[in-house]
């Protein structure tokens, strides 16, 4: 092949590549698409009393927001919810369904977890922590998204008998927890 017909051919795949990379996007930006707040986990009538109740609790109902979730087996959502108070702090609760459980505005403790059937579960651990899962003798990080003062995470499926531990900078275990 002659040098002319690589760079031709160079410039093919790069026109190619970019022009399927706009297609993919249709043209807009990743910051113009959005996801609904409830991230398709709840109805629009089961959403409207989730935020009606996190606002009864004294939360700005536009602020309500699935900070992590997954849909369980039998159709629910188990998540966690974040919303924003007239102060401007940012507290959570963990929904099963529609019922939420109690307002979390701190996180006081390195690891905290939240299960649900279907081996599911739901974590927060505070921001001076990494956390990990051992699972099958194998130990890995955890992704973690911000919530509030710390950070959550969501599992499915865990097995019986994986270790979750809250790590400091140094290593050392601040929490461990064995699931069920």
């Amino acid at each position: 092949m002659t040098p002319r017909a690589w760079k031709t051919l160079a410039l093919g795949a790069v026109v190619i590549a970019a022009a399927g990379g706009f297609a993919a996007s249709k043209g807009r930006s990743s910051s113009s698409i959005s996801a609904p707040a409830h991230w398709g986990l709840y109805s629009s009538a089961k959403w409207n009393a989730v935020a009606a109740d996190f606002a009864r609790r004294g939360f700005a109902r536009d602020s309500v927001r699935v900070v992590t979730g997954t849909g369980l087996a039998n159709g629910d959502a188990f998540a966690l919810l974040g919303a924003r108070s007239s102060t401007g702090r940012t507290c959570l609760a963990v929904a099963r369904g529609a019922a939420l459980g109690a307002t979390i505005c701190g996180i006081r403790k390195p690891l905290r977890v939240f299960s649900a059937p279907g081996r599911t579960i739901i974590g927060l651990v505070r921001r001076d922590v990494t956390a990990t899962m051992t699972s099958r003798g194998h130990e890995s990080g955890i992704v973690v998204v911000p919530a509030g003062r710390g950070y959550a995470f969501n599992l499915t499926p865990v097995r019986p008998g994986d270790r979750l531990r809250a790590r400091d900078a140094s290593g050392r275990v601040l929490a461990m927890i064995t699931l069920g």
